[in-house]
């Protein structure tokens, strides 16, 4: 079920999930056609940037990474509710195929390592194929295809952080009892933005969590922890949208491995 099939042709490579790739026998018929439908619709992607950009923050060191997402289904690939992730293939700017990869592992680990209640609430982003182009003249030189989280909201959009059942399941304080713990009073006299740095320690709480149960992710932040809805239940999940590390000010996971130090 976990399997991932990898197709070269020409200058092209596509990974796919098992489910991913079974969907895609069933429209095409065949991968080939669809690299040729895929390496079509890549040249007319970065048309649409300006009207489908759904990234909440701004590109400061000019990575060339653009989240794309739109109402309709893209007519590309048999699923709904996708976000593509792509990237110009910058100086400094993350592989996409590691996040793919990256993903996977970890969806795997949470399935082994965080009980019922911690997996029904935090979950990793779905992923479901890359594409990547060696290309000269492709805009696109990597394409993400991923589930597309609906709320848009990040966790450093709640004002109140985690909800109280987060908290609880994952023994993790709450934005109000973290102000109060003396040992964090440095970290919100350095920031000048008090309430982002108490989302900061609370995302750093579940690092240390994680990193308890075996699970590390030195990149979780209060940016890549997004608030969806379980269109079954109705019910509120968290999903963590990057999971690979970035080195880039802020430096999360040099921040994690400091503040985790004290978190008890």
């Amino acid at each position: 079920m976990n399997q991932i099939h990898t197709w070269n042709q020409g200058r092209v490579t596509i990974d796919l999930r098992q489910q991913s790739y079974e969907k895609l026998l069933s429209r095409y018929g065949n991968v080939t056609e669809f690299i040729d439908k895929l390496q079509f619709f890549n040249s007319n992607l970065s048309k649409d940037l300006d009207l489908y950009n759904i990234s909440a923050y701004p590109d400061h060191v000019n990575k060339g990474i653009h989240v794309i997402g739109r109402n309709e289904d893209f007519g590309i690939f048999p699923s709904s509710n996708l976000a593509l992730k792509c990237s110009q293939g910058n100086l400094f700017a993350e592989d996409l195929r590691k996040q793919f990869y990256r993903s996977i592992q970890l969806e795997r680990e949470f399935e082994k390592k965080l009980n019922p209640l911690e997996s029904k609430l935090l979950q990793i982003c779905p992923v479901y194929c890359h594409f990547q182009s060696r290309k000269p003249n492709a805009y696109f030189k990597q394409i993400l295809f991923m589930h597309r989280v609906q709320s848009g909201l990040a966790l450093g959009d709640i004002e109140t952080g985690f909800s109280q059942e987060f908290c609880r399941v994952f023994n993790i304080p709450t934005l109000a009892e973290i102000k109060s713990k003396s040992r964090f009073v440095l970290h919100l006299y350095l920031d000048n933005k008090k309430h982002r740095q108490l989302l900061k320690i609370q995302a750093a709480y579940l690092f240390k969590k994680l990193l308890d149960k075996g699970i590390k992710i030195c990149s979780l932040n209060q940016k890549n922890i997004m608030l969806d809805r379980d269109q079954k239940t109705g019910e509120h999940k968290y999903i963590i949208i990057d999971p690979c590390e970035d080195f880039f000010p802020p430096i999360t996971p040099v921040y994690n491995a400091f503040t985790s130090q004290l978190c008890d």
